[in-house]
């Protein structure tokens, strides 16, 4: 079985992001251990492929959100 990996999405950015589960796991605990926030949230587990097929899946949820967020917080990405 290839290793696994993780779907990672970031509410500030609405943007998702995919990685190896131990990539996951070791930031994890760098932001326990230093008692930081980190924006992004696990969404999913599996191979890369499933990853990138979820990622695909949630796409329409994630435009959906970014044009709610230009009507109502226009410039917010822009810094």
């Amino acid at each position: 079985m290839p290793d696994p990996f993780t779907l990672l999405w970031s509410r500030r950015s609405n943007s998702f992001h995919i990685e190896p589960l131990e990539r996951t796991c070791k930031s994890g605990m760098r932001f326990f251990v230093n008692n930081v926030q980190n924006d992004y949230l696990l969404l999913f587990t599996g191979s890369k492929d499933e990853c990138v097929a979820k990622a695909e899946e949630l796409r329409p949820i994630r435009e959906e959100r970014a044009i709610v967020r230009d009507l109502y917080n226009p410039g917010e990405d822009e810094v």
